[in-house]
């Protein structure tokens, strides 16, 4: 084999092994590249699931006071009732006792 071709084969060899550290640079990278996207993904969808949580909380705790508030109001009426029930009845045992009192 001459020279030249020798010199030309080694050169070639050379930029091939260029050639693939050039490549797996690239590939690792490309790599980095990927994992640091996903990972930014990974933390913006935490923040956003954050986010989303406490609205829903807030939300969750205003319908809750809501539902207490009305149900105090209910108890409120039903206690109202009962009590003037309550007063029905005794004015009417009140005079129940009274008449069978005086008509012994």
């Amino acid at each position: 084999m001459s020279l030249q071709a020798m010199e030309t084969l080694a050169s070639v060899e050379e930029q091939l092994r260029k050639q693939r550290a050039d490549a797996a640079a690239a590939v690792k990278q490309a790599a980095a590249d990927a994992r640091e996207k996903g990972e930014q993904m990974v933390a913006d969808a935490v923040k956003k699931a954050g986010e989303e949580i406490s609205v829903l909380a807030r939300e969750t705790d205003e319908k809750a006071k809501a539902a207490a508030d009305t149900l105090a109001g209910d108890s409120e009426a039903a206690r109202e009732k009962l009590r003037n029930q309550a007063k029905t009845r005794e004015e009417e045992a009140v005079s129940f006792v009274v008449e069978r009192i005086v008509n012994g």
